[in-house]
Parts: C-alpha cells; structure tokens; sequence
C-alpha cells in the first residue's frame, strides 16, 4: 500500500513486509484440539523466504496484542502519524494458510521501515510489548535469522557486548535453538529503560542488515508445544515474560465463545477478512 495509507485490519499471511495490519490473532481452536496440535509441525516451516533489508520481526506476547494496536487501531494510527513510511504487522495467520492457534502465547509483529524510522517507532511501541503496564524493566525479543547469529555476536562476542554496554542492558542472550519449525532465531533484552531497550533493538537490526537478505530462511509461527521440549529457545512458552497484569482497554468487546474478535479498525475488518481469506 502507499506509506500515508491508513492502518488497515487485514487477517494475513506471514509476509517478508507486505501492509497487511491487524490484528489479535486468534482462531476458534479449541482446549482439545489445541491438545492434538501440541509439538506438532502445523505444516510450519516448508517454505522458505528471503526477508526484506527494511523488514525487523519481533515476538511479543498474544496478551499484549490488543494493546500495540489500541482501541480502533489507535495506537498504531499514533506511531504511523509520526514515521509516515512504517508498517506494521502482526499476522493472524500462519505459513500454513491457516489461523495461528488462539492458546498460543506470542505472536509475530514485523515492522517495514527506514533504520531512522525505526528509532522514533520503537520507544512507542516497546511499553506496549510488556505484560506490566508500568514494568520495572523492559522485556523485548527480536527475531533474526539463523545466518545472522554471527553479525549480532562479533568476534569473541564483542558486538553483543558493546551493544549491551551501550545501551545499559540487565540482560541480553542470543538463545542457542531455534524457534521451532524455523530457521529464526531469538535475541532477548532486558533494559531498566524504553529507550535503552529500544536502542538495543535498533542496534541489533543495524548488525545484522548487511547479512538478513542473503539467505532464505523459514519464518517462525505461533504455535503450541510443551515447554523443554523444543530445546532452549527464548520462547515465552520456555521463558515467560516479565510477570505483570494491565487492566482491559476500556470500550473493548470481549472475546465471542467462538473465539472471534468483533473489533474493528477503521470499521473494515469483516470487508478485509472476507477479502484476505
């Protein structure tokens, strides 16, 4: 779409950057089904994609959806009036073509932009990434591709270390496995600060631009498995987030017995999931 164009509520595929915006993420799967799907391969991970060079993929908690994107969009409307050039993503649904399962406990948020763009982006969005509404520090996860493991380390480890010197991380850990079914990896932060956490997360972007496009990799989706079966991730299923509750945004509708959402953003949502699927 174009850069002014307004944030849409799109139910789309994993994309390598399209404007495709929206949304909770959840489908009407059931305890029991959900049960069957566990540690499965959902058909996840067959298709390999180039990512975009101005495409960062991060993995935030599916509690916290809601709350990026902000009553009517609202949010994501506020970040988009800023940096007219960005877009952002978190997909409903998977590689397979199918929703991402409703009890799984992250989604994938890809943001499109310049390098200088992503510098206003991020302090606005990484308070709204955390499961605290007012968090003593900031837990944040970027999602790289397997090749660029080495670009964010250094040699002997010295580019994880000035990246985490500078911008005065508490933690900050490249999980040695893979998400599952993918070839992406999880670098996590924990940063006393929003603009330390998201000056950490801008200079791993940055390390790892002139290697992401190189290769194709297959892209992680949400999905359910049981927790130290999958190696060690940097998953919120094998390392839960930052413990902390927010209130529910006032105004919002509640969850259908279904399982779907009867939200609206910019009042197209049932046109555009009609139009998606």
């Amino acid at each position: 779409g174009h850069p002014e164009q307004r944030a849409k509520a799109v139910v789309s595929t994993q994309s390598t950057g399209d404007d495709n915006f929206y949304n909770t993420g959840t489908s009407d799967t059931s305890a029991a089904e959900a049960s069957s799907m566990v540690g499965g391969n959902y058909g996840y991970g067959q298709k390999k994609r180039r990512i975009n060079d101005n495409v960062y993929r991060f993995l935030v908690p599916a509690a916290v959806v809601k709350v990026i994107i902000g009553k009517g969009g609202q949010n994501i409307k506020a970040v988009k009036s800023m940096v007219r050039d960005c877009k952002i993503s978190i997909y409903a649904q998977g590689s397979n073509n199918a929703d991402v399962p409703k009890m799984a406990p992250d989604r994938v948020m890809s943001i499109q932009s310049s390098f200088e763009s992503l510098k206003v982006i991020l302090p606005h969005l990484v308070p709204n990434m955390q499961l605290g509404a007012e968090p003593e520090e900031y837990d944040v996860r970027i999602l790289i591709p397997a090749h660029t493991r080495m670009s964010v380390n250094g040699k002997h480890g010295s580019t994880l270390v000035r990246i985490k010197t500078e911008s005065n991380s508490s933690y900050f850990s490249i999980f040695p496995d893979p998400l599952p079914n993918s070839d992406e990896y999880i670098v996590k932060i924990i940063n006393p600060t929003i603009e330390g956490a998201a000056k950490a997360l801008v200079d791993i972007a940055k390390a790892i631009s002139s290697t992401k496009g190189c290769q194709s990799v297959a892209f992680y989706d949400p999905q359910i498995w049981t927790p130290g079966t999958k190696g060690d991730n940097g998953s919120f299923t094998d390392n839960p987030p930052l413990p902390g509750e927010r209130p529910p945004p006032p105004g919002e509708e509640e969850t259908s017995e279904s399982g779907t959402k009867e939200e609206r953003v910019d009042g197209e949502v049932k046109q555009e999931m009609n139009e998606a699927r």
